[in-house]
């Protein structure tokens, strides 16, 4: 049968109707926090927060996290994502804690999925981002197609998507896509500053987890019989726990998903930070406390 030329251009554009209308998965930067660990902040580490805003399953295995001050070149700061599970899955988040986590300011992330030390990022501008590959790019304000998602926070930055940067974070606020997945490819219009969010994907099971941690001077001496409680989470009641010679403490059995609060208490010692926060997604290792002998302390 033959087609008509009018007809041929009604299937045509038929066709491209229902090509363009296809929805593509997409993992975007939703939520960058670069204060982790300063005096003030909410958390004690960075953290960069992936999310899915597609309809299917998208494997990162391969990919990088690549960071550049806020007039910087990039080229000397990646980190390749490696994790026991890469796969995101539609409409869940990724959690990548950077830097280093600090023993006495904030409150410690919700167990990350993957780790990438080498990147400790600025608290109010810098350039963040998500590469498909592990080549390291280049410039102050690289493209190509191996870029999937670009960010640059701050007002110096001197690159980002649309032209101007997200908002500027601080101590206690990230920046971040509300709501989460907004992609117009305008850093300015899809991010605003607000308390941070980490989020992390689930595990694969819920088994039960565990807190465990050591209580330590400043010199790094282990503290021993320390009082710890936990409460919070499904706990009908607070749990305790002592440390022993070394300093070490450790809650099993716990349960996944839930948020825990744990305070540190001991006879003749202060400490920096005697309780924190946690959520639990997996096994919680060095959760940790820093004490100090108080001198002339009643006996």
């Amino acid at each position: 049968m033959k087609l008509s030329v009018s007809a041929f251009f009604i299937v045509l554009i038929f066709l491209s109707a229902s090509f363009a209308s296809k929805t593509y998965a997409a993992v975007v930067i939703n939520e960058v926090y670069g204060a982790g660990g300063n005096s003030g902040a909410t958390y004690n580490q960075d953290f960069v927060e992936l999310y899915n805003n597609g309809t299917v399953s998208v494997d990162i295995t391969g990919f990088s996290l690549q960071y550049a001050s806020a007039t910087g070149s990039f080229g000397t700061i990646g980190c390749n994502i490696t994790a026991p599970d890469t796969i995101i899955e539609a409409g869940t988040y990724f959690l990548i804690a950077t830097g280093s986590a600090s023993m006495t300011n904030g409150i410690a992330l919700p167990t990350p999925n993957a780790t990438c030390s080498g990147i400790s990022m600025a608290a109010t501008a810098g350039k963040v981002a998500l590469v498909n590959n592990t080549t390291l790019l280049t410039g102050t304000c690289p493209t190509g197609a191996s870029i999937v998602d670009f960010v640059g926070y701050g007002t110096t930055a001197n690159c980002s998507e649309g032209g101007a940067p997200a908002d500027a974070p601080s101590t206690t606020t990230s920046t971040q896509r509300i709501p989460a997945g907004t992609d117009t490819n305008n850093n300015a219009a899809d991010f605003q500053a607000a308390a941070p969010t980490p989020q992390a994907a689930a595990g694969p099971t819920a088994a039960p987890a565990s807190i465990s941690g050591q209580v330590t001077t400043t010199s790094g001496r282990g503290i021993s019989k320390v009082r710890i409680m936990l409460s919070g989470g499904d706990l009908e009641y607070p749990i305790f726990a002592r440390t022993n010679s070394f300093g070490y403490y450790k809650f099993e059995n716990l349960s996944v998903g839930e948020t825990y609060i744990l305070e540190v208490t001991a006879k003749g010692y202060s400490f920096t930070n005697p309780s924190l926060v946690v959520n639990l997604q997996n096994n919680l290792l060095e959760t940790n406390f820093l004490g100090e002998l108080i001198h002339n302390a009643a006996k």
